[in-house]
């Protein structure tokens, strides 16, 4: 080689070099700083999820990061030992990293933590024994929340006023680790039933509601949980208390009855074997086994169980072909099992479901169960299981999954929700000649985007958690009033004419229900990890939990004397 063509080499633009590296980083890190600056906007204007804007935050910067060490590779392998060595290092940091660590992800995937893949201690739940080995659970009392979302399934405690907390704080009577779940609680007689994931063993565990001790614990050697962990591990779905009896859905599907006072099951029924359904093992990184049934529903089991009369009715689902179409003839959307017994008493529709659950309600003048299932809304003749009504509503329960349920509005209107960009439709129905009618009032897909949550109707307005903003709605024409960011995707219950706010990273906050503008009348600090759980109230106590901890704390309350009187 000439002199010529060393002076050529060595003359390579350094400046070039060095620049572009430094351009796709800047480029990369702008791309971050506009979508988090812009998503309201982004998600209003073009409907960006922001889901998409949290996975883009993650992803761009390790992709900045490869794309400019890669290109000083290219350029400049072999010049520069010291330089080669540095690219080499940054490719394979972000590569080694994730092949390590597992990113936890929040409700709309924002990243809120990471966890190693393949060692740490196991999260170990430390009971406190109940003096009392047994609840009395076949006793009732006016204050009982018994079920998903309080007495009737529509997420409101009546009777009760929760007072402005600068009047007096809320008091932690008792806060301790669970075990991991996303179940809520059912709450009758001063005991506290909810489902919790310890190691390989699906549990349903009773708690006085005054101290957190445990009265009995079940357990069964069953695990749900996705490789992605989006969803996580554990069971999903909250149980329903009734005559003294347990109903509890596990993440794998299995429908458990439980003695109330003892914990002693009674009968058992596998829902994704009676539609068609199998289950496959599988091992995760720590060589725990779990359980993932072949249908649609990577995310698990969420559909609590309701009692209508002396049946207990779950959803079912079952497989079926692109077009819509069960491939086994057992598919169903319901099945009504006998609570005394265990055993089917009857099936309704064939419709794959998601992660709402079934309430019951009468709308047009017809009793039904209503369901918001994979892509439809349905009503369900409550007597028969006869599908009344559908109406098609955008889904797919391993990608943009419906977990929100039918909001009954009046007797002629019902409310469905839903995030991804689907928003809120209004829908009417009307019983014509024996027949129930279904046709959309009104639509809107930048209000109430709800994930994990549910609206709750008060005064002709509906209050939810969408993306990551508290919001009220009119609903009647479906107007945005206001809306208040901080809430992630946590929970709410009306008490009263106030909402109890659960943010997913743990703040309660007592909000006045009020269209005309955002109040707060309170906060307090609650609970570690992330909080997808739903809230549960019991006389003057609002029960909490995330997948790590739970707590009861006693809120200042006044009584509403009509309501009163009425339990007397």
């Amino acid at each position: 080689m000439d002199e010529q063509s060393t002076a050529t080499i060595d003359e390579t633009p350094k400046r070039s070099r060095l620049v572009v590296p430094w351009i796709i980083l800047v480029i990369g890190l702008l791309a971050v700083v506009l979508l988090r600056v812009f998503d309201d906007y982004l998600g209003d204007a073009i409907e960006l999820d922001p889901g998409v804007t949290n996975l883009a935050t993650l992803a761009l910067p390790c992709l900045a990061v490869v794309c400019a060490s890669l290109w000083y590779l290219v350029r400049r392998f072999g010049v520069s030992k010291l330089g080669t060595a540095f690219a080499i290092l940054c490719i394979a940091a972000p590569v080694g990293f994730f092949a390590l660590y597992q990113p936890a992800f929040g409700g709309n995937a924002d990243v809120v933590g990471f966890k190693a893949r393949y060692w740490g201690a196991a999260k170990k739940v430390v009971q406190r024994q109940a003096e009392q080995k047994q609840s009395r659970l076949s006793q009732t009392t006016p204050f009982d929340f018994p079920q998903f979302l309080g007495k009737d399934r529509d997420g409101k405690v009546t009777g009760v006023e929760l007072l402005p907390w600068k009047e007096g704080q809320p008091e932690l009577l008792w806060k301790q680790a669970v075990g991991d779940a996303w179940s809520g609680f059912a709450i009758v007689n001063g005991f506290v039933i909810t489902q919790e994931q310890r190691d390989e063993l699906e549990c349903v565990v009773c708690y006085e509601a005054q101290t957190g001790n445990t009265v009995w614990s079940h357990a069964a050697s069953r695990r749900h949980e996705d490789f992605m962990s989006f969803g996580r591990v554990g069971p999903r779905a909250t149980p329903t208390i009734h005559e003294g009896r347990v109903y509890a859905m596990g993440g794998t599907g299995i429908l458990e009855c439980l003695d109330g006072e003892t914990g002693d099951p009674v009968w058992e029924f596998d829902v994704p074997a009676a539609v068609g359904i199998d289950q496959t093992q599988k091992t995760n990184s720590r060589g725990q086994v779990f359980q993932q049934e072949t249908s649609t529903l990577t995310w698990g089991r969420s559909n609590s169980p309701l009692i209508v009369g002396s049946w207990v009715v779950v959803a079912a689902g079952g497989i079926f072909d692109p077009a819509g179409k069960p491939v086994d003839p057992n598919a169903a959307t319901l099945i009504a099992i006998d609570k005394g017994t265990g055993k089917e008493v009857w099936r309704g529709g064939q419709r794959m479901v998601s992660y709402g659950s079934p309430s019951l309600a009468t709308v047009a003048g017809r009793e039904q169960i209503l369901l918001v299932g994979e892509d439809h809304a349905v009503g369900h003749d409550a007597a028969t299981g006869q599908e009344l009504w559908s109406f098609e509503f955008e889904g797919n329960s391993d990608s943009n999954a419906s977990c929100s349920q039918v909001t009954v509005v009046n007797d002629h209107l019902v409310l469905l929700s839903k995030g991804y960009n689907i928003g809120a439709k209004l829908l009417r129905l009307e019983d014509k000649d024996g027949e129930l009618t279904v046709e959309s009032v009104k639509t809107d897909p930048r209000v109430l985007k709800t994930k994990f949550s549910n609206p709750v109707v008060h005064d002709g307005h509906a209050y939810a958690i969408t993306d990551r903003f508290l919001e009220c709605i009119e609903i009647d024409g479906l107007n945005r009033k206001w809306r208040q960011r901080g809430f992630g995707t946590g929970q709410l219950l009306m008490v009263g004419d106030h909402l109890l706010v659960h943010a997913e990273d743990g703040k309660l906050v007592l909000v006045a229900a009020d269209p005309a503008s955002y109040q707060e009348r309170g906060r307090v600090e609650t609970v570690s990890g992330t909080c997808w759980n739903t809230i549960g109230f019991y006389k003057d106590l609002a029960f909490v939990r995330s997948d790590k901890e739970m707590a009861c704390f006693r809120l200042p309350i006044g009584i509403d004397e009509g309501a009163d009187a009425a339990r007397q």
